[in-house]
């Protein structure tokens, strides 16, 4: 109970995983991404209606975030958490694009995306499924990812403000 007491988002259930204790960062972050998940699963179906590249766009969405939230379980370190940051940024930058240029492929490509209650929720969720993993990773490694998501934002408003933007 000290250990609760000193540090509360330490230990949640109690649970061993592979020498570690389950925090609430992990068991949040595993639980948004499984609804994010839930979510690209529950409209694969009608982008596969569009093209079959959309549809499989949100099944292997669906996929790789419904996948996170047990690899987050069993392997709460790092490895698990960029690759959860980086997985997630690409398809937050994926769903910015369609909805300010426009989808970038396909038979509607440059046609602009509407902004949905669902699925402004589904992006809320993996910012917050980022934020979780951010903290979950470590000082120094999340030191590392910020100054890539940063030089990275930078290179990407340099291509946009100079028309190379794809």
């Amino acid at each position: 109970m000290s250990e609760i007491a000193a540090n509360p988002l330490r230990v949640v259930a109690g649970h061993r995983t592979c020498g570690a204790r389950w925090s609430a960062a992990v068991l949040a972050a595993a639980v948004l991404s499984l609804v994010a998940g839930w979510i690209h699963f529950a409209y694969a179906t009608s982008h596969w209606e569009y093209w079959w590249a959309y549809g499989a766009f949100f099944v292997a969405t669906g996929l790789f975030q419904a996948l996170l939230a047990p690899a987050l379980l069993r392997w709460p370190g790092s490895s698990t958490g960029i690759a959860g940051i980086a997985g997630n940024v690409a398809i937050i930058w994926m769903y910015l694009k369609s909805r300010t240029d426009g989808i970038p492929m396909g038979p509607h490509v440059g046609v602009l995306e509407k902004v949905t209650p669902v699925d402004m929720a589904c992006t809320a969720a993996e910012v917050v499924t980022i934020v979780l993993l951010l903290g979950i990773i470590g000082a120094q490694k999340r030191r590392w990812v910020l100054n890539v998501l940063f030089a990275a934002g930078i290179a990407i408003w340099v291509l946009r403000l100079t028309n190379t933007w794809i």
